[in-house]
């Protein structure tokens, strides 16, 4: 799973402008990052860091980058679907075509 989380976290950095057009309205977005809200949780996607950090209530619950890859433990599954869905390309089509 790690192998594969690492790959995943590339293409996100990767898409960096692509997720950010599509979430323009529903995140904080500017040149070098992205931050998504998902009460209570963040996410934050950081393009100059190439690294992707979930939070929950100000304590990082996972860190993710090419060479690092830390989740405690009991948000092993939410992180694994929100990395499912921001590489997804149903779901960029889904926001997209949502947007028009």
């Amino acid at each position: 799973m790690v192998y594969r989380m690492q790959d995943e976290v590339k293409k996100i950095i990767k898409s960096f402008d692509i997720l950010k057009k599509i979430l323009d309205d529903k995140a904080i977005c500017d040149d070098n990052r992205i931050v998504i809200f998902d009460p209570p949780f963040e996410i934050q996607i950081l393009r100059n860091e190439e690294m992707i950090v979930f939070s929950c209530k100000d304590d990082d619950i996972a860190i993710l980058s090419e060479n690092i890859i830390w989740i405690k433990d009991e948000f092993e599954e939410y992180v694994k679907d929100w990395i499912i869905a921001l590489t997804s390309l149903g779901f960029k089509r889904f926001i997209l075509k949502n947007r028009r």
